[in-house]
């Protein structure tokens, strides 16, 4: 086993789909040691999430294991039944898997999901599976176990969602642990802390971790050494120092060449030329500017058996802003800060309580629902969560016709179709795409057909709630490249809501920082991020890992 904790080789796993054979990991070798961190990187898609499914065994019944071996402390996962199987599985391999609200039973309390692994594998009482559930809740560093112990997922933040997921992970002091996207969904300042904390564990666990993730910058922090999967293969294996001083593969370099950054504004991150066309005028006018000024949204705090409000949730506070044509100013802040209820209620999915919003001479916050509906054209907004937000019984093609159809953008049911391939062609699916259903798509495929739906209207302004964050950083280069050529052509504004900073130094023109409900900062991008003066605007920049690119030799 030459000392390796996990051996795989030449693993191949392939999946039967609609009379054909798609070959997911193709013959993939690698090993993780004792105590080393073994990060697999590579676009969404390539293989990385199969891999480690093959791993544990468990991968859908559309899929399986065609050849290869996989080795774990010298046994032959293989060859074992699944009885066998099942004592592995967190005890021996545990996984921290990619979306937690979908990984946790919403019909359990966290307790009781952390406890169920502890007596199956540890064979303890029920009373001995809750004082150690306190206890692991209390070593991710969740405020008050006693309390977080006996509630539903839904009632915990993304991050406390993602630290409930590590400490059932990590429950049976596992010695590999499996760590797909931990990070991906969270702000800088919530990853920093999970990073940090997943490195404390490893360091108190001594275990070894294979950490999938797109994230270069992550990498570079946390990783001994780097394999790189494109398509199925890897397609380059080396330690961290090698790969981010001397990367050998020219995909590698297309990663690297498509990260943002400050010093590549106004340039495109990929080589693509698209085509798009527009029926509206180019050309915007002076009362296209949307001006939002003390914007406030409060949620009422309701208690006693007849409901009364004893209180008010601020979640938006006194909020101003001012989005002029053609230009993108970014939100940015930590979770809950109140960001994604800013643009809800730009655009009345939420309706403020005080404030005003005025575009086009008409205020947005007063106006009946028909006038209302004549704006949605022009106000459009990418959804965060790109699953929830489509309607999982509609194919893709009808997804983004409907608004089309409800809007009157277009008339003739032959044009509209063809606007829809032409869409899916912008943001990079195959146009096939429009007779299959969301859940046939992989997460970053899932955002960029939500793109392509608020981009069939035509609109004048797009709100985008973190629409690269579920994407790897080439698919997110296309999507930036799009939208700045889109905003280029046509004059579209942009909100745009992210907590990934190298975005806004490449992306956005203006940034405005909240935090607890408030813009404590703003300003022009190089100015803020250059110089920020608020202690949170410097805590958050100081959260954002850093990553120098290498450079490539002529």
């Amino acid at each position: 086993m030459s000392g390796a904790l996990l051996q795989v080789r030449r693993l191949t796993t392939e999946f039967q789909a609609r009379r054909r054979t798609l070959t997911a990991v193709n013959e993939v070798s690698f090993e993780i040691r004792e105590g080393q961190t073994f990060a697999l990187v590579g676009e969404s898609g390539s293989g990385k999430s199969v891999t480690a499914l093959s791993v544990i065994r468990l991968l859908p019944e559309a899929a399986r294991l065609v050849s290869g071996s996989i080795h774990f402390l010298g046994q032959d996962l293989l060859a074992l039944p699944e009885r066998e199987m099942r004592d592995i599985r967190g005890s021996g391999i545990s996984m921290i898997f990619q979306e937690p609200m979908t990984s946790l039973n919403p019909v359990v309390r966290v307790g009781r999901q952390i406890t169920e692994v502890l007596m199956r594998h540890q064979n303890m009482s029920a009373k001995q599976a809750r004082q150690r559930a306190l206890d692991l809740l209390d070593a991710v560093r969740i405020p008050k176990p006693s309390y977080t112990i006996d509630t539903y997922a839904h009632e915990l933040s993304g991050g406390m969602k993602q630290r409930v997921m590590i400490a059932i992970a990590l429950a049976c002091k596992p010695r590999l642990l499996i760590a797909d996207e931990p990070t991906t969904a969270l702000d800088v300042t919530i990853q920093a802390q999970v990073l940090e904390l997943i490195n404390d564990l490893q360091e108190q666990f001594g275990m070894a971790i294979l950490f999938i993730t797109h994230d270069l910058a992550v990498v570079k922090q946390v990783a001994d050494h780097v394999a790189v999967m494109k398509e199925g293969v890897i397609v380059e294996q080396s330690s961290n120092e090698v790969f981010f001083s001397a990367p050998q593969h020219t995909y590698s370099w297309d990663l690297f060449a498509a990260l943002p950054a400050m010093e590549k504004r106004g340039q495109p991150l990929l080589q693509r030329t698209y085509e798009s066309h527009r029926l509206a005028s180019a050309h915007p006018m002076d009362n296209d500017t949307l001006l939002v000024h003390d914007l406030a949204v409060y949620f009422p705090i309701r208690k006693g058996l007849f409901k009364r409000t004893v209180g008010h949730v601020k979640a938006v506070d006194g909020v101003s802003l001012e989005i002029p044509p053609g230009k993108t100013v970014a939100l940015v802040g930590e979770s809950g800060s109140g960001k994604t209820t800013v643009g809800k209620g730009i655009l009345r999915l939420i309706q403020p309580t005080l404030g005003e919003v005025i575009y086009q001479g008409q205020r947005l916050h007063e106006i009946d629902s028909g006038q209302l509906l004549e704006q949605r054209a022009n106000l459009q907004i990418i959804f965060q969560d790109p699953y929830s937000s489509m309607n999982p019984r509609m194919l893709v093609g009808q997804i983004i016709e409907e608004g089309i159809k409800a809007l009157n953008v277009i008339t003739d049911a032959g044009a509209r179709r063809q606007r829809v391939l032409e869409l899916l062609e912008q943001v990079g699916l195959d146009p096939d795409a429009h007779l299959r259903y969301p859940h046939e798509f992989s997460g970053g495929q899932r955002q960029r057909i939500c793109i392509a739906r608020a981009l069939a209207v035509n609109p004048k302004i797009i709100i985008c709630d973190e629409p690269t964050s579920a994407l790897d950083v080439s698919v997110q280069a296309q999507i930036l490249d799009l939208l700045n050529h889109l905003q280029a052509r046509y004059g579209i504004s942009y909100l745009f809501i992210t907590h990934n900073m190298s975005v806004v130094a490449y992306f956005a023109d203006r940034v405005a920082v909240m935090y607890q409900g408030k813009i404590v900062e703003q300003g022009e991008v190089e100015q803020v991020l250059g110089n920020p003066q608020h202690e949170y605007t410097k805590r958050l920049l100081s959260a954002v890992p850093k990553l120098v690119p290498p450079v490539r030799a002529a």
